[in-house]
Order: structure tokens, then sequence, then C-alpha cells
């Protein structure tokens, strides 16, 4: 074992502060189980004897006191190092026992909620590919023993490779680390400039619902005066177009407010260690998390940036590992990352900055299919279910298909494919505009395909399929796409690399 303080090759129990944390979370667990009861007794207190509430409430601790100790001895775990599995045993009756290859362990997270903080103790939990969930969380660990175990978990295997040798290893690491900090004005900046459409989506549900459930109480209190939509839509209609316009900015404001301190709030102290194999994020200021990248696993590098990013030189990074979609929660990603700390990163993964000077566009054609899907037959749908009701919001429709057409058309300019001989990358969006960028040799399987209708035009669609997910684009030159086609699988076949 690399660590001579940690034996984890024993049986091990999480840190015993870790007993009251285990009791905070059962009594959680039973409150959110049983919250329509709670409410049921406030509501109707003076008809349940108190006494006999008090021995329910002293019953239920005693039995929670007793099942958490005995969840806490029952929690066991340890690394056999003879099948090199991370082993786990758990459970008070139905008690399993969970191994995993240290092989398959995909990502190693760290994080400090909150709750953690008081107890001065940390969480920790294990990914493997091929699934959604983190497979093992072990609730309780002191920093010393959670780093440990992480470093030794995502330590690249060596069958040659002695104990001395792995904790030297473990050295030459610690000294060759660097650092990297996203300031608080560059996450401040991507705050501003990221995800304000949703804020603003999002408060006018939330002002729907509120409008709802305060309708319902009045509804309930017997007031005379209670709110419908014909009453708020008169009102409103009170309103000068100023004034309205000046409501939709305030709530855009609002909007943009909460996501810049929501941003601040989960990716404070924004800190990148790198080592040799790896990268660390540390962030958060009141749930600290920690999370690790193996350079060895990075399948695809998605970047995401709009125009008002472009100019102020910042945007957002995924770093997708095997079996890691870009749309998962847990993906590591960096936001308001600046141009040069981003090629820093992409040049310690790939020991070079992917640069195109080759690429393909869709053929015109795609705009006038997306033109029938999105334009025509919506609107001739409408026009033939309620023509009346066309007729009468014809300047709504005027306005859709303006739109729809505008985006069609940037869509359209903004989709590419560029490629060298070791680098494709795929460009697509409307206003954020995302690249994803992968090795050749480290594509599973490269698909083309072509409908019949469209080998007159000689056109067809190309599909790359990661470890991290799957990449289309359509509409492109056939026979460009077959020599495409015979160079990636030749690259495939000859890689020499795992």
């Amino acid at each position: 074992m690399a660590d001579n303080h940690n034996s984890f090759f024993q049986p091990q129990r999480q840190s015993k502060t870790g007993i009251v944390l285990l009791f905070l979370y059962n009594i959680g667990t039973v409150i959110k189980s049983l919250w329509v009861f709670v409410i049921l007794f406030f509501v109707n207190k003076d008809r349940v004897n108190s006494w006999l509430v008090i021995a329910a409430i002293i019953a239920a601790l005693l039995i929670l006191i007793i099942s958490t100790i005995i969840q806490y001895y029952h929690f066991k775990y340890f690394i056999d190092e003879e099948n090199e599995e991370f082993v786990i045993h758990e459970g008070i009756i139905n008690k399993s026992v969970i191994k995993i290859k240290r092989e398959n362990i995909q990502e190693v997270n760290i994080s400090q909620p909150f709750i953690h903080r008081f107890f001065n103790i940390y969480k920790l939990e294990i990914d493997t590919p091929g699934s959604s969930d983190k497979e093992v969380k072990i609730s309780a660990l002191t920093k010393q023993n959670a780093i440990d175990l992480k470093k030794y978990l995502l330590t690249e295997l060596h069958s040659e490779e002695s104990s001395n040798e792995t904790e030297e290893q473990f050295v030459n690491e610690k000294n060759k680390e660097s650092h990297i900090r996203i300031s608080v004005w560059s996450l401040l900046k991507y705050g501003v400039t990221a995800n304000y459409l949703q804020s603003f989506f999002a408060l006018v549900s939330l002002m729907i619902y509120g409008f709802s459930e305060l309708n319902n109480l009045l509804k309930k209190a017997k007031f005379d005066t209670v709110l419908d939509y014909d009453t708020v839509e008169s009102q409103i209609l009170r309103f000068s177009v100023p004034m309205l316009v000046f409501v939709v900015l305030l709530i855009m404001f609002t909007g943009v407010l909460i996501n810049a301190a929501r941003t601040l709030i989960k990716y404070f102290n924004f800190k990148i260690t790198e080592n040799i194999q790896s990268f660390s994020f540390e962030f958060g200021l009141f749930n600290t998390k920690n999370s690790i990248v193996t350079k060895s696993k990075v399948q695809v590098i998605a970047e995401t940036q709009n125009w008002i990013q472009k100019k102020l030189k910042i945007s957002y990074v995924k770093f997708l590992q095997i079996g890691k979609n870009e749309n998962e929660k847990n993906v590591s990603s960096v936001p308001g990352i600046s141009m040069t700390e981003k090629q820093q990163l992409v040049f310690s993964i790939w020991n070079e900055n992917p640069l195109f000077n080759n690429y393909l566009k869709p053929n015109f054609r795609l705009i006038i299919v997306n033109n029938f899907q999105w334009i025509i037959f919506p609107v001739f749908l409408f026009l033939i279910i309620n023509k009346d009701l066309f007729l009468d919001y014809w300047l709504l429709a005027v306005i859709y298909v303006v739109l729809a057409e505008t985006l069609i058309l940037i869509s359209f300019r903004n989709l590419t494919l560029f490629f060298n001989e070791r680098f494709i990358r795929l460009k697509s969006g409307i206003w954020d505009i995302d690249y994803r960028t992968f090795e050749v040799e480290k594509l599973q399987t490269v698909k083309i395909s072509q409908y019949f209708w469209q080998r007159k035009t000689n056109l067809g669609s190309i599909t790359f399929i990661t470890s991290a997910g799957r990449f289309k684009m359509v509409a492109l030159d056939f026979l460009k796409l077959q020599k495409m086609l015979n160079y990636c699988i030749y690259k495939i076949e000859t890689s020499k690399n795992k």
C-alpha cells in the first residue's frame, strides 16, 4: 500500500463522528417519509394526546439510535489486494457485499457538504462506467483517509510495480503538481452570461406556481376576493407598453442576479490541481466538492461559448470520461475558464492544442428539411385544425415564421465538422455554440448512412461513437464521408493506445 498510515487492506469502518451524521441522516429520512403525518399533527394537535406523541417520539429516537449504531458497525470497506477489488460490506437485515474492480473505477469524488463541516469529515463517492448513479458512497471519512483512498483507487495499474514504487510515484506526483485558480471575477462573468434564459423562465414558472398556490389559499380561507386568470389579465392590460417592458426586463435582471449568485456559491474558490496522471477539481462555498479527471480516460472535451463569453474570453469546458455522458450532472467541468487556462489543460491531456485546416459543411438542402419540419408542417397543421383562430392570430404566426427561419439559418451556419490527422471536432448551436473534440484513435465505432432519396444528391450522415456518447452530423458529402470512415477505421485498428 502506498500509504503507511491507512491500512486499507484490512476492513475499516467510517469515522466515529459519522455515527452522529448517520443518525441525523436517518432522522431526515424519517421526517421526509412521514411529513404528511407531521403536518396533520400540527393541524389537529388539539385532538391528539400530547403524552402519546412524546412517547412515540422517544420510542422512535431510541429505535433510530440503535439502528444507526448497528448500521455503523455493519458498514466496512477494504481493498482486496489479490483481486484488485474495492469491497464494501453493508446492511442490517439485508446484508450486501459490493465488489468493484479497481480498473473499472471511473471517478472518485470527495466532497464536504455543509453539515459535514461541523464534524470535520468528508464524503467519498465512487463511480464506474455505465451507471448514472454513484456505485458506492462512504459518508464519513477523515480528510486524510479520503485523499489516500482516492489516490490509490485512481493510480494507473502496473503489474510489475511494487508498493515502494507506488509510494515513490505519489511523492513525485506531489512534487510536480501545478495549480490553476478560477477567479471570482471569471465566475461572475460566467454567471452573468450563462443560463439567463433558463433563469428567466424558471422565475416566470415560479410566479405562475405562486399565483396558483395563493389562489388556492384564498379559496380555502374563504376570502371574498379570489384571484383568477381573467382578473389578472384585465389588470395587466391596464399597464402601458413601457411598463410591461420594464417588468419583463426586471424579471430578466433578477434572473441574471440569481444565476450569478448561484454560480458563485456552487463554484466558489475553484481550484484545479494538476499532476502527471490527472486533474483534481475542488470548489464550493457551503458544499465543498472534490472531483478528479484521469487524463488517459478523457474521451471528449466539450466546450460551450456564446458571443458575449467569446468577447470576455471565457468559456465552459466539460471533460467527458469513459461512460460519462455530457448531460449527466456529475460530469467534471470548469466554468469561466480563460482561453489560456483551457489551452493549458487541453495540452496536458493531448500534448497539443488541436488545429484544424479541413472541414465539412452540410448541404443547403438541410435548410429545406428544417423549414418543412419547423415551419411548413406546424403552420399547415395549425391552419387545418383551427382556421379561424389562425386568422385571428396571423401576426403571431408571422413572428413565429420569421423567428424560426432566423434560428434555422444561424444553426445551419454554425454546423461544421472539422478534422485533421488526429482529431475531430463538431461545432453546433445557435446562441450557445458547442464544440466537441475527440481523438480518432479513441473512437469505438464510426457509422455512415444514406437514405435512398439521398443517393441522387450524394448526401449522407456520419455518427461517431465514443465511450462517452455518440455524435452525429447529417447532410454531408457521402464520398468524403466514405474516405473519412476508412481513415478512422485504419487509425482505430492500428492504434497502440489501450
